[in-house]
């Protein structure tokens, strides 16, 4: 996914020019990491919230033929799945608000362009960045919601051990989307990582 590393890395050039804080929820983890390893200069430190980062690429999706793909990707954006995942994402939450995100996480399926992205997402093989996680040299926090349904905490674990410099945090009674689930605890763990400026020796998490 050169691609996306390129467009960030200009997005940074123009606008930002020094060494940020790079945060990346779910999958933004395996982007974030692939983009601090390449662009070391562009990158301070890590936030990495429920990480998908162990899984490889987009599988034997990125083998179907293109029918089999849009026809894939067209079911992505159908209410009862936007519905069933948001179930899986958050933890205790009402219909209607179960309903009201699906409202807002269907949004960018229904624009022009999003199912020929999609399309090109899956077949091109998406991100594989098990291999590279040890390479990362950013300090890391690491943020995982305690009843994540969707991504395993013991990937957490392994992400923490596999990190050379890196704090894992958990934030209880919250799913896969910390940061929309649970913003204050989020917000309050990111300003403390980015206050901190000693590095510590990593030591692997007990089980979570």
């Amino acid at each position: 996914m050169l691609r996306v590393n390129w467009f960030i890395y200009q997005f940074w050039k123009s606008y930002i020019k020094k060494a940020m804080i790079l945060v990346g929820p779910s999958l933004g983890s395996a982007v974030a990491i692939d983009f601090a390893i390449n662009h070391p200069e562009a990158v301070e430190k890590l936030v990495l919230i429920d990480a998908s980062v162990y899984a490889e690429g987009t599988g034997n999706l990125a083998t179907l033929p293109q029918m089999v793909a849009y026809a894939g990707v067209y079911l992505l954006k159908s209410i009862p799945l936007r519905l069933y995942a948001n179930y899986l994402s958050f933890t205790n939450i009402s219909f209607s608000t179960a309903v009201d995100w699906t409202n807002v996480g269907r949004l960018h399926c229904l624009l022009p362009w999003w199912e020929d992205a999609a399309v090109d997402f899956m077949t091109s093989g998406g991100y594989n960045v098990a291999s590279q996680i040890k390479m990362v040299k950013q300090k890391t926090l690491i943020i995982w919601g305690e009843n994540d349904r969707i991504i395993s905490n013991k990937l957490a674990v392994q992400l923490h051990c596999e990190l050379p410099d890196a704090i894992i945090r958990q934030i209880p009674d919250c799913g896969h989307l910390p940061h929309v689930e649970r913003p204050d605890s989020v917000a309050k763990l990111i300003a403390e990582f980015v206050q901190t400026s000693t590095k510590a020796v990593n030591q692997c998490a007990p089980s979570l």
